[in-house]
């Protein structure tokens, strides 16, 4: 078992506090006399580095940088800076031992170069040939030792140390061949000839050798020698050729071919290697290097202080910086300013949603605390504005690029530094560089945040010079953004408080577009969404104006994109003001496939989980879950449910959260820190939630604490605090309650706890560990080798306490076989068994299974589908669980399809969670995943039921994940339960796409499926859709029900197909399966009703239905008391008497029959005065509670009679009674007041009607009233709301026809726009 050594469990900052730790100002690195030190490759050492640090230990490998430590350099003098400082002492040297006569044997060596060129004069032949041969064979000699350093300057330590035994097997060869040379030139007779002392102008040729006892990180002094002698070819007619010339040519040549070919790993080695050899850097080189540092840091904090130590050493050597270093520095240092920016925005966002103490705003992790301070103390502006100014103050000599300028200014503006942003555009103009568009609107934001207005509007009149003279064919500006600097500049005067001004300036931009709306129509609607996304929701957002925020947004100016957008930003803006209500309404707003639903889910679920408001929090947790792969943001999200759970007393389920969506985040391929990084975010997490249970004083169960551990195992190892604290509440019942893979790890957990030495608060930690190590040592369980050694060091360290435990365990080791087969603790299975071939009858679980209780709870909810046998089921479940036992998965099915039926939404996951608790999933058993496909199947059901249903996909993605499906029925809930959706309009489209689903998921259909599917088709008229899948159902073999002819025959009445209607209805009673049902007489009698208007039909099939002794339903006693009130011939006291048939049959007359009543007298008979009477006697009777039925009657009675005056009046009683508006009332309503040319109040009950809750007849009659009123264009901005709710065309097309019947030319146009 892995221990964690450290014991505060906040992330460590100590790295960070190192690479901030970076000079804050870069001022004194250019004003210093001194010369600056090297780069040092450890950055904490600041303050003291040793003068042998060199740069090309910043990025090579340990073996290069501690190769190169011990060569010293002289950076204040010239000597130094090409390499040959020490070489000037020893010819010092020599001279004074010339001018004694001292002998000078040991200077051969640096005399070589020079002996082995002679003067220029005639030479035998033979010592032609003998130089010659000598020459080849050093050039052999090179070729391998050039081969070799090749490899010893890389920068991969897997390819240096395979290379070291044959480099080292190279060098003696060399030696031995250089030894050999030197002696032959030496002995001689012309090189005796030959003077000893090398001149000045010469020196540059002895600058490969070294000081004594100084040792070279790349060539040998001898190999030096070697490549000396390469590089001076031996000819009558040789050049005195730079050699420093030649290889610097090299070395830069190879850089800027590794930095063009973007190979970055090999250039700080190639940079290394230069150094090495003496050679001064250029400004091409450095930038080539500080490329190479920005590409391969690792960490976000790393870039900017290497990019300033290769600055300052680029300083010390004297080195000029060119435009494109300046360039890539300064924009470097401006993207850490704007990614700081974001960080502390980032951060200061978390620790509003996710903060403990939200009187004192805390952080949740306490690492952020100091991360956040940090983050505020950084100056990397601060730094790019000086490096700025001095790269300015070149002149022409130093241009730089428009991107530099960009970041710059875009940085500048973010951090509010208005006169800095001002400099570096001015400079931007001197030097005549085009400036990006993207800087306009952040400039004319910063103004305005300033106050200055007249500035911003100086900064919008220069954009619109440049984007005129762009217009023109002048390449005047890098890109174009309009509709970014319009809203910029509302939003500025927004922010001035001159809000008038910013929106008749909109006008005016929209009045431009007029007469080329054809041509520039896409550019319009970009410009439109962006300013009233950006500029007018944005403000009212500022401003906590959430409720104007969305009426904009519900409004008709924005597309369908920016919509979701706006309704995204509103919900987050509302949610992390705790603005529940406005939240939830943009919220309902979003389609599922929006992509600004997963912010909004979480801003949802942390003002949720702020509230306490665990149910609704668990929507939005299955939405993020759904929706998207949890990446390392959703750590803090998962670590605050999980401590409301805890709150809550909800613990078990808490744990099991964390674990499960830790294991998802380091799986996530959105895992974009280092593993070491993410792994100490998580355990920060753990310590959260282990001193939230501290704190809380509940007492964790086994579940809990073998989940935190196993969270801790998972994440790399047990942290000895959380460990321990976790143990402490492990009894003997409770480790007897452990699965075997659970009891090691516990049994590992204390042996490692024990056996560190370290002292236990806890007494009981000896006594838990030597009752586990005795289970194990009785059940003579073969214990892994990992678990033997922890196991031994404890024992050791119980040796004098316990002697007993000790010799039991030693008598057990000596016991074991040596050919034992040990098992390693399989840690991403808890519950997982070594592998063997099992039936597919097998069940893990059958030993602690009562099957004769679960028959009992099953034939109970069989028998009693109430809440009574809700309530016997549950007490017989419980007495189950109190003897140690558990039902079958099928009873738990049933318990929550019973409970999810009765309301009992959470009951629905408590028994969800014994299940997981009771019969853990192992995927190994095809037994169990079969009946946990019963469970989750159930589960989706029930959260269908409930209106859940994200809750329901993401248990539906559960049971694809295990391989399985849901069934058909369940599919056939998908489609009836779509009317609960708000976010659906057109169902059968929706209900098809279902049934499809289903199909490709491998589900045979049933027939409730069938039904679902059926009945939502007939309901959109999609007649030829409903026949054909009633005969796939018959090809299929699946028998069509009463319910499946009800459905058939009630779509063909609503497309007035009378004929084939009732030839089904007479198949439907010749069938033998046939089961008597009122729905399909019920709609053959609304046919007649309504369509037919023929009385003696609607009463045949009344007397046909009870022939068939079918009970009539309550809507069948409204049909009839219609049929009686107003069809010829009309007897109102036959209606009347239904009411007595009503009281006769045992039950009570509804609010619908008299309903029917009002609206027969009001309407059919114009009886307005018997129609109120009946409205009152029914309200004072109190038998019938107020209903929007009977207010609906009234009110279309007084339309009918021309009292719509006095529907005001009644409209006050429906509100002081708290019955609310309905569509049809407002239809009812809004068609009146326009008949009495009324068209604003008209307009006034069409708002009172919510955009969610309008139906098309709302948007037809609204429209029809504004067409009445003879203002086209309120009619047709009521068709674009309506076309904006995405209704089947079949019911769109009826309200278009409206406003494209005798259109002209420019009609058809806007007719054709708004289809569109």
């Amino acid at each position: 078992m892995v221990f964690n050594k450290f014991t505060h469990l906040a992330r460590p900052s100590l790295s960070k506090t190192f690479v901030y730790g970076y000079a804050q100002s870069v001022v004194a690195a250019t004003q210093s006399t001194g010369p600056f030190p090297p780069l040092s490759k450890h950055q904490g050492n600041k303050a003291s580095r040793p003068n042998t640090a060199q740069l090309h230990t910043s990025f090579s490998s340990a073996s290069t940088a501690s190769a190169s430590t011990g060569k010293a350099s002289h950076p204040g003098t010239e000597s130094a800076q090409h390499g040959d400082g020490g070489l000037v002492a020893y010819y010092e040297a020599w001279q004074k031992l010339q001018q004694h006569g001292g002998e000078v044997k040991e200077w051969r060596q640096y005399q070589f170069p020079k002996l082995i060129e002679p003067r220029a004069s005639p030479k035998p032949q033979g010592q032609k040939g003998k130089e010659q041969d000598i020459a080849n064979h050093a050039d052999e000699v090179i070729d391998h030792l050039q081969q070799d350093q090749a490899f010893s300057t890389g920068s991969v330590d897997g390819i240096r140390h395979p290379q070291a035994k044959e480099e080292a097997a190279a060098v003696p060869d060399a030696d031995e061949v250089i030894a050999t040379v030197i002696d032959e030139v030496e002995h001689s007779p012309d090189a005796k000839d030959e003077t000893s002392i090398v001149s000045p102008g010469q020196q540059h040729l002895t600058q490969g050798t070294n000081e004594p006892g100084s040792t070279s990180s790349s060539l040998s002094p001898d190999a030096r020698v070697v490549a000396s002698v390469r590089s001076t070819p031996l000819s009558d007619t040789t050049a005195a050729t730079s050699v420093q010339d030649l290889d610097s040519d090299a070395f830069l040549q190879h850089l800027s071919k590794l930095q063009d070919a973007q190979i970055y790993k090999d250039i700080p080695p190639a940079f290394e290697s230069l150094l090495a050899h003496g050679i001064k850097p250029t400004a091409a080189a450095y930038n080539a290097l500080l490329t190479s540092a920005i590409h391969l840091s690792m960490g976000r904090h790393e870039v900017v202080p290497k990019a300033l130590d290769i600055y300052a050493d680029m300083l010390s050597r004297k080195v000029s910086p060119d435009a494109a270093f300046y360039s890539t520095l300064i924009t470097t240092l401006s993207r850490r300013a704007l990614a700081v920016a974001d960080i502390k925005e980032d951060m200061e966002l978390r620790q509003k949603r996710f903060s403990t103490q939200q009187a004192t705003m805390s952080f949740l992790f306490a690492s952020d605390e100091a991360e956040y301070g940090i983050v505020s103390e950084d100056d990397a502006l601060s730094n790019a504005l000086t490096i700025f100014g001095t790269a300015t103050s070149l002149g022409k000599k130093c241009i730089l690029p428009a991107e530099t300028f960009q970041v710059l200014v875009l940085a500048c503006a973010r951090h509010h530094r208005v006169n800095d942003m001002l400099r570096v555009y001015q400079h931007l103009e001197w030097q005549h560089v085009k400036p990006a568009a993207k800087i306009f609107p952040a400039m004319i934001e910063a103004f305005a945040r300033d106050g200055d207005l007249s500035s911003a509007m100086e900064c919008y009149n220069e954009y619109h010079s440049l984007a005129v003279a762009d217009d023109s064919g002048k390449f005047s500006i890098y890109g174009r953004d309009d509709g970014g600097v319009y809203a910029a500049l509302i939003k500025a005067h927004n922010l001035c408080g001159k809000s008038d001004v910013g929106r008749r300036f909109y006008d005016k931009i929209i009045d431009s577009f007029a007469a080329v709306i054809q041509e520039r129509r896409q550019q319009l609607e970009q410009i439109r969404d962006v300013v009233h996304v950006e500029a007018f929701i944005q403000h009212r957002l500022d401003v906590c104006d959430f409720t104007g925020a969305l009426a904009i947004a519900r409004g008709n100016q924005l597309s369908p994109n920016a919509r979701e957008q706006a309704f995204s930003k509103i919900c987050i803006a509302a949610a992390d003001n705790g603005n529940t209500v406005l939240a939830n309404k943009a919220y309902q707003h979003l389609s599922a496939s929006s992509a600004g639903k997963p912010a909004a889910s979480l801003a949802m679920l942390a003002l949720h989980v702020r509230r306490d408001e665990l149910e609704a929090a668990f929507e939005h947790w299955a939405t993020l879950a759904h929706a998207t792969g949890p990446g390392p943001s959703f750590i803090e999200p998962t670590v605050a449910l999980a401590d409301a759970l805890i709150r809550h007393g909800q613990v078990e389920k808490a744990s099991a959260i964390l674990r499960e969506t830790f294991a998802r985040i380091r799986g996530s391929q959105q895992a974009t820190l280092l593993p070491a990084d993410l792994a100490d975010q998580i355990d920060e997490g753990i310590e959260v939630i282990a001193r939230s249970l501290a704190q809380s004083g509940i007492s964790t169960s086994a579940i809990t604490s073998l989940n935190v551990l196993w969270a801790m195992v998972e994440n790399g190892g047990l942290i000895s605090q959380i460990a321990e604290q976790m143990l402490a509440g492990l009894g003997p019942e409770d480790v007897a309650s452990l699965g075997w893979q659970d009891m090691i790890l516990t049994l590992q957990a204390e042996a490692g706890l024990i056996g560190s030495g370290t002292k236990l608060s806890d007494v009981a930690h000896t006594s838990r560990f030597g009752h586990l190590l005795d289970i194990a040592i009785n059940a003579r369980v073969c214990l892994d080798k990992n678990t033997i050694r922890l196991v031994e060091n404890a024992t050791k360290q119980l040796s004098t306490e316990n002697t007993d435990l000790v010799d039991r365990w030693q008598y057990y080791t000596r016991a074991l076989p040596q050919s034992t087969q040990h098992f390693p603790l399989a840690i991403s299975s808890p519950s997982s068994l070594p592998n063997a071939t099992l039936s597919n009858n097998f069940d893990p679980h059958a030993a602690t299974t009562d099957h004769r209780g679960s028959a009992v709870i099953v034939e109970g909810l069989e028998n009693h589908r109430n809440a009574k046998g809700l309530a016997e089921a549950l007490a017989k479940f419980r007495n189950i669980r109190r003897s140690g036992r558990h039902p079958r998965y099928i009873a738990y099915a049933r318990l929550i399809t019973a409970a999810s039926k009765e309301g009992r939404v959470n009951l629905t996951h408590d028994i969800l969670g014994m299940a997981r608790n009771d019969m853990p999933f192992l995927p190994e058993y095809p037994f169990v995943q079969h009946g946990w496909s019963s469970i989750l199947d159930a589960m989706v059901g029930a959260c269908l039921l409930a209106g859940k249903r994200n809750l329901a996909e993401h248990f539906h993605q559960e049971l694809l994940d295990i391989g399985s499906t849901p069934t058909a029925n369940t599919y056939g809930l998908y489609i009836t339960t779509l009317k609960e959706s708000t976010k659906t309009f057109d169902e059968a489209s929706e209900a098809v796409k279902i049934f499809k689903r289903a199909i490709t998921e491998g589900v045979l259909p049933s027939s409730f499926l069938y039904n679902a599917l059926i009945g939502k088709l007939g309901k959109a008229r999609r007649i030829d859709d409903c026949l054909r899948y009633f005969q796939e159902m018959r090809v299929a073999g699946v028998r069509p029900t009463s319910v499946t002819y009800g459905t058939i025959v009630n779509a063909l009445c609503r497309v007035s197909d009378e004929r084939f209607a009732e030839e089904l209805f007479d198949e439907m009673e010749s069938m033998p399966n046939y089961k008597p049902r009122p729905a399909p007489y019920n709609s053959l009698m609304q046919y007649h009703l309504t369509t037919k208007r023929d009385c003696k039909k609607v009463l045949a099939y009344y007397n046909r239905m009870q022939s068939m002794n079918i009970q009539p339903t309550m809507h069948t006693y409204k049909l009839l008391i219609d049929t009686h009130a107003t069809l010829e011939p009309v007897n109102l006291a036959a209606a009347e008497g239904i009411l007595d048939t009503i009281r006769a049959s045992g039950h009570r007359p509804e609010a619908v029959h008299y309903a029917a009543l009002i609206h027969a007298k009001g309407c059919a008979l114009h009886d307005m005065v018997g129609a109120r009477q009946v409205f009152d006697q029914v309200l004072a009777g109190g038998e019938v509670k107020p209903q929007a039925c009977l207010y609906q009657s009234l009110f279309e009675s007084m339309v009918a009679n021309h009292c719509v005056a006095q529907t005001e009046e009644v409209l006050d009683s429906m509100s002081a009674n708290r019955v609310e508006m309905t569509p049809y009332i407002a239809n009812t309503l809004i068609h009146g007041w326009a008949m009495e040319h009324q068209i604003s109040k008209s307009k006034a009950i069409y708002d009172s009607v919510g955009m969610e809750k309008r139906e098309p007849s709302t948007y037809e009659s609204m429209t029809r009233a504004f067409l009445t009123a003879e203002d086209r264009k309120g009619a047709l901005s009521t068709v674009h709301e309506m076309l904006s709710r995405g209704y089947p065309s079949a019911v769109s097309s009826k309200i278009l026809e409206l406003v494209s019947h005798g259109i002209d030319r420019a009609g058809n146009l806007v007719l054709s726009d708004l289809i569109v």
